[in-house]
């Protein structure tokens, strides 16, 4: 289904009477003279349920949207959730101490097209190889996604012949103490590991920029005030109470996070009980 039209079914019965067009992920409609509100899925991820980064065009309705600014801090107490239970379930430890971790993204990431072409992190050694230097090793956790894995370890072994790659939960990575800074391209997961507290480099410029042009909203956006105050139209009083997971369901979006969610782990164990009993019955 086209982005655009199901952002504007998710929230059809709040933003039907008015006049600002609703977007997704159509950044570049922000250059127009005519307001516009282009949401994008919000790169923190490790909350109790994904949610959106908004940007606008219109002065005002920018003004009105920061007043449901999520609190930044939350997310130093979900990561250090995040890192109590690594510490209490996760038994074997195989990322040795001073360690720096470099993340993979997909080949055609539009995040990291810088005009000309899609970058990659063999565009960036000369900077990798600086940044590694005083760690004692170097790990690689490539996109479950990408398609180009094995041909770029083998690229990147060339320059960092010590380089090992690890298929680790992303969420173990960023809470394992062992593990001290983060480098990668324009990953989400770069925006991620602020919170548990790693230092970080973006190898390309960011994608978002949350001091200036970007508004994190977290959950405001199923209560239609929240729509009436920004768009300046009649509040049909609507009010959904919170669910943990509500938009990551209708997405789909479970990449790294299917082994920190008690609901998504009992759901695999039931799929692979159901797998097991037909695989022996029939």
């Amino acid at each position: 289904m086209n982005n655009t039209v199901w952002i504007n079914k998710l929230f059809d019965g709040y933003v039907q009477d008015s006049s600002v067009p609703l977007l997704f992920e159509q950044k570049d409609r922000l250059k127009e003279k005519e307001p516009v509100l282009n949401l994008s899925i919000h790169p923190l991820r490790f909350a109790d349920d994904i949610f959106f980064n908004f940007q606008t065009n219109d002065p005002k309705l920018k003004k009105r949207l920061q007043k449901y600014e999520v609190n930044y801090n939350i997310f130093y107490t979900y990561a250090d959730i995040q890192k109590a239970s690594f510490i209490k379930n996760v038994k074997n430890n195989t990322i040795k101490e001073n360690s720096i971790l470099l993340i993979g993204q997909t080949p055609m990431d539009k995040t990291v097209y810088d005009g000309t072409k899609y970058l990659l992190l063999t565009d960036f050694i000369t900077q990798i190889q600086n940044i590694s230097k005083k760690y004692h090793h170097i790990y690689f956790k490539p996109h479950p996604y990408a398609k180009n894995t094995n041909k770029l370890l083998k690229e990147l072994k060339k320059y960092i012949p010590n380089i090992k790659i690890t298929y680790d939960n992303i969420y173990h990575l960023l809470s394992n103490d062992n593990i001290k800074h983060i480098a990668g391209l324009n990953s989400s997961v770069l925006y991620e590991a602020k919170y548990f507290k790693k230092e970080v480099t973006f190898l390309y410029k960011p994608y978002f920029d949350f001091d200036k042009e970007d508004i994190g909203v977290y959950g405001n956006y199923f209560d239609s005030s929240f729509w009436a105050d920004i768009l300046q139209t009649d509040d049909k009083n609507i009010s959904i109470p919170f669910s943990p997971n509500r938009l990551r369901k209708s997405l789909n979006d479970f990449w790294g996070y299917s082994q920190i969610s008690d609901e998504i782990i009992l759901k695999d164990i039931i799929k692979s009980k159901i797998k097991y009993l037909l695989m022996k019955y029939f």
